[in-house]
């Protein structure tokens, strides 16, 4: 199968809407296996999910990691969409807020890197990675709107429900509207969600995890050069 690329990319060592973004072409990146099939990945991208995980890593001898997909929904008018990407540092500001009510011996202390894409669609989509501190918490929880009985749409205490609140309320979104707005990639064999939880000696799962965020990498679909970033990640 053959994939779409920016014809403009062809042979570059940089991306030439903005020429600090170093792109990567080979399979490999310091001995890690990398998504190429789109085309050239941005190795400054590389080292911040690079950094990123291995600081998780360090700081606890487990971890969660749990990949997302933030749509705005289809029927918000484009004109209501916050300014480049405020929307994601209010994610972020209600995520910390609702991880900070969850009670365990210890904290979530979450890490994440996120990049923002648009191609065709009117509207931007984020693809997001965000890593936990594995001996707090060990799942997502289920992925449907009603758990255990309750009466209001992702008003449950697992993971998902907390990521999916937090997102409704950067885009100003009604709960009960949010289904298919925040998606979990799957398994193409298995169905299950792809997330991870492994301990910090598992260094295949942390190939597997490493190859799976670096398709957040790519230079294809993120609309560069336009004034505003395109990716981003945790600074500790």
């Amino acid at each position: 199968m053959s994939y779409p690329m920016q014809p403009q990319l062809h042979g570059r060592k940089r991306h030439p809407n903005n020429t600090k973004l170093r792109l990567w072409w080979d399979a490999f990146w310091k001995g890690l296996s990398v998504q190429t099939a789109f085309g050239p990945l941005i190795e400054n991208y590389l080292e911040t999910t690079h950094r990123v995980m291995n600081q998780a890593l360090q700081s606890h001898n487990k971890m969660l990691a749990v990949p997302v997909i933030l749509h705005y929904p289809k029927a918000l008018p484009s004109h209501c969409l916050l300014p480049h990407n405020e929307v994601i540092s209010r994610l972020l500001r209600f995520l910390y807020w609702e991880l900070g009510l969850i009670k365990t011996a210890h904290s979530a202390d979450m890490r994440y890197i996120w990049c923002r894409e648009q191609d065709t669609s009117d509207k931007p989509h984020y693809h997001a990675w965000l890593f936990f501190n594995g001996n707090a918490l060990q799942d997502l929880g289920p992925l449907n709107a009603y758990v255990n009985g309750s009466d209001g749409a992702y008003d449950g205490d697992c993971l998902y429900h907390r990521i999916v609140r937090a997102w409704a309320w950067a885009i100003g979104w009604p709960l009960e509207k949010m289904v298919g707005v925040v998606d979990v990639p799957k398994n193409n064999i298995t169905k299950k969600p792809c997330v991870y939880y492994f301990q910090r000696s598992d260094h295949n799962a942390y190939q597997q995890v490493f190859y799976a965020a670096s398709y957040l990498c790519k230079a294809y679909s993120k609309p560069i050069g336009q004034g505003f970033h395109c990716f981003g990640g945790s600074q500790l």
